[in-house]
């Protein structure tokens, strides 16, 4: 068996979009907790666990199998599976949410 055979081009990305879609599930089940602390004692407000529940679900839906598919062809085709938006994104987008919970807490 040569080092080729064992390699398998697609695994370590299938891997990495199970982990994304584990982590998106289970911020989709964090969201939908806020969400139930906010319709029984209204302690905190109701948009972050919806825009949360909202972009983790767009998330698992529709981003994670569209990255799936550009790395594996990435792959196979010899360029970098590597995306230049992904963590800047990713990071401002927590940023806000952290930032707009922050304020409606304080402004609370």
């Amino acid at each position: 068996m040569t080092d080729s055979e064992l390699v398998d081009v697609g695994a370590q990305a299938e891997r990495t979009a199970l982990a994304w879609q584990r982590t998106g599930i289970g911020a989709i089940a964090v969201g939908a907790l806020l969400m139930r602390e906010h319709l029984h004692q209204h302690r905190l407000p109701s948009w972050p666990a919806l825009l949360l529940t909202a972009v983790a679900a767009i998330g698992v839906v529709i981003l994670v199998p569209q990255r799936y598919r550009r790395v594996v062809g990435n792959v196979r085709t010899g360029r970098t599976p590597l995306s230049r938006m992904m963590v800047p994104g990713v990071t401002l987008v927590l940023v806000l949410v952290t930032i707009g919970v922050g304020a409606e807490l304080l402004l609370a």
